[in-house]
């Protein structure tokens, strides 16, 4: 069950780290959603997905899951959609 939408500006790497010119949308489910967001195989798929063409994340609300990194679900796929890559490989 889809819980909460959010909409934020985008994240950059450069100074001040935001570009509202394009938005983000991060959705939350009380359970994992079963979604197929990019053509590569994303192990967090249970968990979370960011659709790097579209900009949205899908994400179960887990917030004391950490991925190997240490990171939060959210923080883990901001990363995907800040680098538009799959860091896994």
């Amino acid at each position: 069950m889809l819980l909460e939408i959010m909409t934020i500006c985008s994240l950059v790497a450069v100074s001040p780290f935001y570009d509202c010119s394009e938005k983000w949308e991060i959705r939350t489910y009380s359970e994992p959603p079963t979604i197929q967001c990019n053509d590569f195989h994303d192990r967090y798929l249970t968990l979370a997905c960011a659709n790097l063409d579209k900009g949205i994340i899908h994400m179960v609300d887990a917030p004391d899951k950490k991925d190997e990194f240490g990171q939060t679900i959210l923080h883990h796929e901001l990363r995907h959609l800040m680098c538009q890559c799959n860091f896994h490989d």
